[in-house]
């Protein structure tokens, strides 16, 4: 069971915070008090605590002041920050001590309840990792990540108190002078497609290479998965300096590109005490949105910047003039050329990338628009969405991405033009699914058109609307259906796409002057005649 502690200089808000919530159900067994940070000490130092409801502004010694004391001496307790001002650089020293949370007075009580239970299960998620530790005393791999992941993400605080008590708690050996050196291995792009599961794979092989490889130079401490195609791995022993270093990476590149068809870059970090980690590792995770234009190189954190010169921007005015003259290659032509120059620059960045990537977007979108194509349709396949997703990693990435977008919206449109009319097209969709619920929005979905445009085409070409046309198509085949079927009239309702029996009958009434019963009787009079 977990036992908490409340440290308020108020008496008062101290009874309310006790009154306000049911603490068995929470699964807390003992509530201690305390109305300052020297009372908070002397309990801590006869209690294991597991939760501290602590205010921050009390005379003497503040609370963020006592949250620094627990986290060095009691790093395991989970802190929670009442107090009455929004102040947000209280929030911001809160974060940056490892609060789990921080509640403005008056608190409702649903609002305590929910951070509390939150705060237990932290608790029990480290107890569960405790005995895991216990249980994994030869250190297995997952383990060993997920501790590194815990630095990274600074579940584990950044301090080296926080650090060595999760150590320990976990069974894992980690020397007090120890030194890592964060190494980012971003994987451009595979060769050939590949699935999450083929990914996962060969990202292990990606490891082991990178270990057989620094084999003499250092040790493989650890590896952090941060997302989809990027890896953060910890290397410490390290006996090479930042040039060799760098050369080994080259080597490891090259490696991987021939074995495992992949391109990458390796962001190289330097070596820091553990606490650093998460620091360094960030700014490697900066370092790469700021070099997009290499592939397949080792690149170091400190290394020398190269020189910055200005980036042109593209002629935007000349790439929409060749979209509506309808010339692909030319297009292509000039969008690739502009990015090829791209690849030769400094200093483009993945935010230089997305301005780019919104402007071919305005202007191949406002191209489809004239054309009456919903661009956000036509680009909803899984192709189109990842290969947007990746555009801002690199040049080569963008690329891919404008090259597939201008051919498919080039594709398509010659489709329009040089296929049956549109009309023609919408007509038999229409027939054949009139069972369906249909109208002009989803029918014209089905196109990647929008509404209105096809709207316009269909009336010019036929003198009624979509609406019209669908509802005399199903009327025609109610008819046929009375005439020569003997299904029910719920039936045929249903066949042509209404649900409610009463509405069709309406219909029918209203076009034709009979009931459907009625006008079945009269058909199969006329037939006896």
């Amino acid at each position: 069971m977990t036992q908490l502690l409340i440290v308020d200089d108020e008496p008062l808000a101290v009874r309310s915070v006790l009154n306000a919530v049911d603490w068995d159900s929470l699964g807390v067994s003992r509530v201690f008090t305390a109305y300052g940070a020297n009372q908070a000490k002397e309990i801590f130092a006869g209690e294991a605590i597991d939760v501290m409801l602590c205010d921050i502004e009390m005379p003497q010694e503040s609370g963020l002041n006592l949250l620094a004391w627990v986290r060095e001496h009691h790093p395991a307790t989970e802190s929670i920050f009442l107090t009455c001002h929004a102040d947000f650089s209280f929030a911001q020293q809160a974060i940056q001590l490892g609060s789990l949370d921080y509640l403005l007075k008056p608190i409702p009580p649903e609002e305590l309840e929910s951070v509390i239970r939150k705060a237990v299960r932290q608790i029990s998620a480290k107890h569960e990792i405790k005995q895991e530790s216990e249980s994994w005393r030869k250190h297995h791999p997952l383990f060993i990540e997920r501790f590194w992941t815990d630095i990274f993400r600074r579940s584990i605080p950044s301090n080296p108190a926080a650090i060595k008590a999760a150590a320990e708690e976990r069974k894992i050996g980690l020397p007090a002078d120890m030194q890592v050196l964060p190494l980012l291995i971003q994987v451009r792009r595979w060769h050939k497609p590949l699935s999450l599961r083929d990914e996962k794979i060969m990202e292990y092989a990606l490891i082991n290479t990178l270990q057989e490889m620094i084999q003499g130079a250092g040790t493989l401490a650890g590896v952090v998965p941060v997302e989809r195609g990027q890896l953060l791995a910890i290397l410490s022993g390290l006996k090479e300096d930042a040039a060799a270093l760098k050369r080994i990476m080259e080597s490891y590149i090259a490696s991987c590109r021939k074995f495992f068809f992949c391109d990458m870059t390796c962001y190289v970090g330097t070596s820091v005490a553990v606490h650093e980690f998460p620091e360094i590792s960030n700014r490697l995770l900066q370092l790469r949105k700021a070099y997009v234009t290499s592939d397949n190189e080792a690149i170091l954190l400190d290394g020398k910047p190269a020189s910055v010169v200005a980036i042109p921007r593209p002629d935007l005015k000349v790439w929409r003039i060749l979209l509506e003259e309808g010339s692909k290659t030319r297009v292509l032509q000039e969008v690739d050329g502009y990015l090829d120059t791209l690849k030769t620059m400094s200093g483009v960045s993945s935010a230089f990338l997305n301005q780019i990537v919104q402007d071919v977007l305005q202007i191949v979108y406002s191209y489809l628009d004239d054309m009456g194509i919903q661009a956000h349709q036509l680009f909803q396949d899984p192709v189109s969405v990842e290969s947007l997703e990746r555009s801002t990693h690199s040049v080569t990435d963008l690329k891919v991405w404008s090259d597939h977008l201008i051919d498919k919206a080039f594709r398509y449109a010659a489709e329009l033009k040089e296929s049956a009319s549109v009309v023609d097209k919408v007509k038999a969709y229409i027939t054949k699914h009139l069972e369906q619920e249909l109208n002009r929005e989803n029918i014209a979905a089905s196109f990647f058109l929008h509404p209105d445009y096809i709207n316009r085409l269909f009336k010019k070409e036929t003198g009624m609307s979509m609406t019209e046309f669908l509802l005399h198509e199903r009327l025609r085949m109610a008819t046929e259906l009375l005439e020569k079927t003997e299904q029910p009239v719920t039936v045929i309702a249903a066949n042509i796409g209404y649900t409610n029996l009463s509405h069709f009958a309406k219909i029918f009434r209203k076009h034709t002057g009979l009931n459907p019963n009625e006008y079945r009787q009269s058909k199969r009079n006329e037939g006896k005649a």
